[in-house]
């Protein structure tokens, strides 16, 4: 499990890393696509990720039932609080609401893409662990 965790935060750090030089290069050459709130909404992916696996992780190691509930349970969960964040962001800053969208849309989609590889890697684990 340790070393699920560990390869996880590696790959978790390139991948932000590589959005993060993204973001940058956005702001630099296109200011205009750049939503301020990137920085922040780019941290909140990358904890709530983390968080996110490690719980599922655990979960992993029990019965599947529990599994997957808890995987439903945390992505309707995550996904209410990101369009509770998304109501109070555009409530407050109208002018940036169409670039914070499509920021939290493209960042959502890329983690959770990370997020499900690495599940699939967890299931792949599970159905070889008791074969010789």
């Amino acid at each position: 499990m340790k070393e699920m965790l560990t390869r996880f935060a590696k790959n978790l750090a390139i991948i932000s890393l590589l959005i993060s030089i993204t973001a940058a290069g956005l702001a630099y050459f296109l200011p205009a696509l750049y939503s301020p709130a990137l920085p922040w909404l780019i941290l909140l992916f990358i904890f709530s990720t983390s968080f996110l696996y490690y719980i599922l992780l655990k979960a992993s190691t029990g019965k599947f039932n529990r599994f997957t509930n808890i995987f439903m349970a945390a992505s309707v969960i995550k996904l209410l609080l990101l369009l509770v964040l998304i109501t109070f962001y555009l409530y407050f800053f109208k002018t940036d609401a169409i670039r914070f969208v499509i920021s939290i849309f493209v960042l959502y989609i890329v983690y959770t893409l990370l997020e499900v590889i690495w599940l699939l890697k967890i299931s792949k684990m599970g159905n070889t662990a008791g074969k010789p």
